[in-house]
């Protein structure tokens, strides 16, 4: 029951923050839908490319806390062989995913005939995006991993909740940042 009780208390905050992320995230994209109706190939590719990063995410917070827990990164904020190893596997691991998910979207994207607009433009946005995020999710949860853990806590209880609200309201509203700068 006391265990019942902990996952209660460490969720409730949680929970709130996620949903008011949920709620942001609903108005950028209900106030932006024209910007991403203007880039039509955007629509069919967003949704996997948010479960892409969002899915990264995850293991990157799993790996982090995996870490901190048998000692493999010690709980500072600091450079080590073991986190640039992560974080450059992923970074090829999510790239590699990304090439996928491109040429699987062009390739349903012609074949039911959807507008495509300077494929390079679009292939560049995309990119920029996923490396962005990759970049800023990365030291975000490093340095809220240690936190947490430092705290006592488990960090999988707290990030991985936030982080899928997190990326649901930052991939869309870095994509609709970088069309209108770019398109």
């Amino acid at each position: 029951m006391e265990y019942f009780k902990k996952i209660v208390k460490e969720s409730v905050l949680i929970v709130i923050i996620s949903s008011l992320l949920g709620l942001i995230s609903g108005t950028v994209l209900s106030t932006n839908e024209g910007v991403l109706y203007a880039v039509p190939i955007l629509l069919l590719i967003f949704p996997a490319l948010n479960s892409l990063i969002g899915d990264f995410a995850i293991i990157l917070i799993s790996r982090l806390t995996t870490h901190l827990y048998i000692g493999t990164i010690p709980p500072k904020i600091k450079k080590t062989k073991k986190l640039m190893t992560d974080f450059f596997g992923l970074l090829i691991s999510i790239s590699l995913s990304l090439i996928f998910l491109v040429v699987i979207g062009y390739g349903i994207a012609l074949t039911m005939k959807i507008e495509i607009i300077n494929p390079l433009i679009v292939i560049s946005l995309i990119a920029l995006t996923v490396l962005v995020l990759f970049i800023i999710l990365f030291i975000f949860l490093f340095i809220s991993s240690v936190y947490i853990f430092r705290k006592g806590k488990d960090p999988n209880n707290f990030l991985i909740p936030t982080v899928t609200s997190l990326v649901d309201l930052l991939s869309p509203l870095l994509l609709i940042i970088f069309i209108q700068i770019f398109i």
